[in-house]
């Protein structure tokens, strides 16, 4: 999402909570979850060879990382319905120094006949919660550090997590433990996902409504003279910067992106999110070589000595997309970056019964380089 959509999209919301129809809490933060009135309670037998199956698993034992959270918060007993209906048990709470929170936790399956789950049956699954508005949350810091491609250097939440999942491959076969993560947490899931692959460890990963923030002044320029004058400027600056030993650094996030051909995540994105759904546009029309050597990243190369790769740049994944049937206004963009919506067709709860929303997901389609 570039930086016009998201000064458009601020626009809008803050007309339509002058108009008193919507919070800044609402828009920006995910609300607590009763399983017995929204909980996918028809999945009372998982099949782990069917992927909407897993996709409704994987949400809601993030889900159960964000209601440990507000339980936290409201120092209340945790209620674990989230994962215990799926045989699972709380191992470890990850939590952030910094503010305390949880912002993440790590599950073990308990099964009472483990050899008889099949191979694709994960052992662990590592959650990580997206963003809860409080005053003693730092979770907006944070998204400001995934807008400016910051989030990797955070040691209390991004670098504490990495180290979280390490120590959890010590105890299992990669292929036996899940990334899941919404929104915030979707970011440092596919940061932690791109770390592990660096070093030849692909974890089935699960990416909720991961933010896509990429600003790109020539798409928005629609004046061709204008257009060919950024263009050419940008060819000069880069050509500059080679000059000064910037290729060795590009070099590098060549090495990066090639390193991750071997995972491939799950992206779940509904196109009305406009924080999300510029990965659509994205892995349409792509060009990998003018990614990688960006006039931004061509900058920091040179002058931060920052190799590191834009978050959103993946080789492959696989691509799911939802689309909501509701009213065209702004509660419509609230839904879309909702959680809940992808257990939606698992509920039978009376959270859905009286709603006029109807959640329609598409099957997952491979996206990226053949």
């Amino acid at each position: 999402m570039s930086f016009l959509q998201i000064k458009d999209t601020y626009i809008s919301f803050q007309e339509w909570k002058e108009e008193g129809s919507i919070s800044t809490q609402s828009l920006m933060s995910v609300q607590r979850e009763d399983f017995e009135h929204t909980g996918p309670k028809q999945l009372t037998d998982v099949d782990w060879a069917n992927d909407h199956h897993l996709r409704a698993v994987a949400a809601s034992l993030v889900q159960g990382a964000y209601n440990l959270e507000f339980d936290r918060q409201d120092s209340q007993d945790p209620q674990g319905r989230w994962w215990h209906f799926f045989h699972f048990e709380l191992k470890q709470k990850l939590i952030d120094d910094k503010d305390s929170s949880i912002y993440g936790v790590v599950y073990e399956i308990k099964c009472t006949y483990p050899n008889h789950l099949p191979e694709s049956t994960p052992k662990f699954v590592i959650a990580f919660r997206g963003t809860i508005i409080s005053t003693k949350s730092r979770d907006m810091k944070l998204n400001m550090k995934v807008f400016a491609g910051k989030l990797h250097k955070d040691k209390p939440r991004f670098k504490h997590a990495l180290e979280a999942v390490k120590a959890v491959v010590q105890e299992a076969w990669p292929a036996n433990i899940w990334l899941v993560g919404h929104s915030l947490g979707a970011s440092i899931a596919m940061l932690v996902g791109k770390s592990m692959a660096q070093e030849g460890k692909n974890l089935k990963t699960f990416l909720f409504n991961p933010p896509f923030l990429r600003y790109s002044l020539s798409k928005n320029i629609k004046n061709p003279t204008l257009k060919d004058g950024i263009l050419s400027t940008k060819n000069v600056i880069k050509a500059g910067i080679s000059s000064v030993g910037g290729d060795h650094l590009w070099q590098k996030r060549h090495d990066q992106f090639n390193k991750l051909s071997d995972w491939i995540p799950n992206l779940f994105v509904n196109q009305d999110d406009p924080i999300c759904s510029g990965y659509i546009d994205h892995f349409r029309n792509r060009k990998i070589e003018d990614e990688i050597r960006s006039i931004w990243s061509a900058i920091k190369a040179a002058f931060v000595k920052d190799p590191q790769l834009p978050i959103y740049l993946l080789p492959k994944a696989y691509l799911t997309i939802s689309k909501i049937s509701s009213s065209p206004d702004i509660s419509k963009i609230c839904e879309a970056h909702e959680l809940k919506q992808w257990w939606y067709q698992m509920s039978i709860g009376p959270g859905f019964a009286n709603s006029s929303t109807k959640v329609l997901i598409d099957d997952a389609i491979p996206v990226g380089e053949p």
